[in-house]
C-alpha cells in the first residue's frame, strides 16, 4: 500500500474510516483470496478469513497492543493465513499440501520459510499488477472459480481450450517476473545453501 503511511491506516482502522478499510480491501483481499483457494478453500471462504483478520487487527488496535514491525500488508497477511489455518484445523484437514506453520507472532520472521512466504506475496501482488489487464482478469475469474465456458464468452475467446492456453500463459509471464526479480533471487539462493 503505498498511498497510505502504516499510521493513516491503524487511525483509519481505530476511526471505521470507510475510505481507508477500502484501500485495505482493494489492495489486500486478492491476495488473502488467492491464498485461502490455493489452499482448498471457497471464494466465500476467504472473504471470512479476511473479515476475521480485520476484527482481530481491529481490536488489537483498539486496546493498543498491535505492534506492526513489517508493513501493514504483510502483517495483515500474517493474520489471514493464521486464520486460514486454523479454520482447516477445525475441520480436520491434515492431509492437504498447505504450508505447515507454527503460529509465530505475527511481524516477525521466526523463520526462513516465513519471510519467504512474505516475499512471495509482496512479489506476486507486485507483478500480478504489472501483467496485462488481460491476465490480470482471466486470472481473478480462474481464482473465484468463474466456469471456464463462461470466462471464455466474458473474454471473447472461442473456447475452454483458448481459456486454458491463456491460463498457462499468463501463469508463466507472472512466474517468470517473479522469478527474475532481485530479491526473490537472493532469498532462493539463501534457501538453497
Amino acid at each position: 500500500m503505498k498511498k497510505l503511511t502504516l499510521g493513516q491506516i491503524v487511525e483509519g482502522i481505530r476511526k471505521r474510516d470507510n475510505a481507508v478499510l477500502s484501500v485495505i480491501y482493494k489492495e489486500i483481499f486478492p491476495v488473502v483470496r488467492y491464498y485461502v483457494m490455493a489452499n482448498g478453500g471457497t471464494q466465500e471462504d476467504a472473504k471470512d478469513v479476511f473479515q476475521e483478520s480485520m476484527i482481530i487487527v481491529f481490536r488489537k488496535i483498539s486496546r493498543d497492543s498491535v505492534e506492526i514491525t513489517t508493513g501493514f500488508e504483510a502483517y495483515l497477511y500474517g493474520i489471514a493465513r493464521m486464520v486460514w489455518l486454523k479454520i482447516l484445523r477445525n475441520r480436520d484437514i491434515h492431509d492437504r499440501n498447505i504450508v505447515k506453520l507454527e503460529e509465530p507472532e505475527v511481524g516477525y520472521y521466526e523463520n526462513d520459510e516465513l519471510m519467504e512466504e512474505d516475499l512471495e506475496m509482496r512479489l506476486f501482488r507486485k507483478y500480478f499488477l504489472k501483467l496485462g489487464k488481460e491476465c490480470q482478469d482471466l486470472l481473478t475469474m480462474i481464482s473465484e472459480e468463474v466456469p471456464y465456458e463462461t470466462i471464455a464468452k466474458q473474454m471473447g475467446y472461442k473456447n475452454e481450450k483458448v481459456v486454458r492456453n491463456k491460463k498457462y500463459k499468463c501463469k508463466e509471464v507472472l512466474m517468470k517476473m517473479i522469478k527474475s526479480d532481485r530479491e526473490y533471487q537472493k532469498i532462493a539462493a539463501r534457501l538453497k545453501k
